[in-house]
């Protein structure tokens, strides 16, 4: 598999997706700290039960992205990371 081609440093997006807006919040500054990011709401679902926002941060190295990734995707507010 062909996997693109990332020049590091760059701006990465993570779409999370989420229950409680505050929450997902939550879980953002316990995961960058005092990493400069934006994190702005995205969308929410039709029915209202679901929300999602966007996070952007610069990202170093492919280690570093793939670690915010998961570290998102186990945090219990987090329902998914696109």
């Amino acid at each position: 598999m062909n996997h693109p081609k990332i020049n590091y440093p760059c701006e990465w997006e993570y779409r999370l997706i989420g229950l409680d807006e505050e929450e997902l919040y939550r879980a953002v500054s316990e995961i960058i700290k005092t990493k400069q990011h934006t994190l702005s709401f995205s969308n929410i679902s039709k029915e209202g039960k679901y929300i999602s926002l966007s996070l952007k941060t610069i990202v170093i190295t492919e280690e570093e992205r793939n670690n915010i990734y998961v570290s998102l995707r186990k945090h219990p507010a987090v329902k998914s990371v696109i």
